[in-house]
């Protein structure tokens, strides 16, 4: 469950008022060491109270902003997961390939995209649906993407595919191809898994034609003769 807004305000808010507590009982213990001398016992209480309130506070903020920095770190690894594993749905459905796939097979098959490669609606649809699931994770999950260095531009690159159908055009195979190419490469850092292409004429199964594309996606038992078969929903990505 991803903590709302206000628990994010209510974290800030408990340090700022002990920081207030702390100021107010150093400055009573300054009034009152003006009116009573600096050397009185009650003056000595109230600043060394005053002192270990501050020291508290700080101290849990700091210990706070590690854990809260943990939990973006693994917050950020699990988007990044999620998005290479809708990438490899997508890719497998557009160009085939082995269903189990390493990062470096996806960006060896993704490099061998040609612009002539097919992207039939329901293709069209998986893609527009990772961009737009990218685009918002853009803006619910920040703090998560900047813990990681090369996260946040992956998914700015994904999010591209949201104007797949820009003005009733339709991005080309071959930057389709570019767009995912690139959120690999950075998901792959971030992930700490092979970044290197694969050559394509290694990888088996990789078959583009609109045709096995229809079965990958919609199974052996796909209705060719049927259009509505393109109305199928898209799953969720991530």
């Amino acid at each position: 469950m991803r903590p709302t807004p206000q628990f994010h305000m209510s974290r800030l808010v408990l340090p700022a008022a002990g920081l207030v507590v702390a100021a107010l009982v150093v400055w009573s213990a300054y009034i009152m060491g003006s009116q009573v001398g600096a050397d009185a016992l009650s003056v000595n209480l109230l600043i060394n109270l005053g002192t270990e309130i501050m020291g508290i506070v700080i101290t849990v903020a700091v210990v706070e902003w590690f854990f809260e920095r943990r939990r973006n770190l693994e917050r950020g690894r699990q988007v990044a997961w999620s998005a290479l594993h809708a990438i490899e749905h997508v890719v497998w459905v557009w160009q085939g390939g082995p269903r189990q796939i390493e990062s470096d097979q996806l960006l060896g098959i993704l490099r061998s995209a040609s612009e002539d490669d097919a992207l039939p609606d329901f293709t069209q649809n998986l893609l527009l649906s990772l961009g737009t699931r990218s685009k918002q994770t853009l803006h619910n999950d920040q703090p998560a993407l900047e813990a990681h260095k090369g996260l946040m531009t992956a998914f700015e690159e994904l999010a591209r595919l949201n104007a797949i159908r820009e003005g009733g055009r339709v991005l080309g195979a071959r930057t389709v191809a570019d767009v995912l190419e690139e959120g690999v490469k950075r998901l792959a850092v971030v992930l700490g898994q092979p970044q290197e292409a694969m050559p394509g004429r290694l990888i088996r199964y990789v078959d583009s034609a609109e045709e096995a594309q229809e079965v990958r996606y919609f199974g052996r038992d796909a209705d060719h003769t049927n259009p509505r078969r393109l109305e199928r929903g898209t799953p969720e990505m991530f």
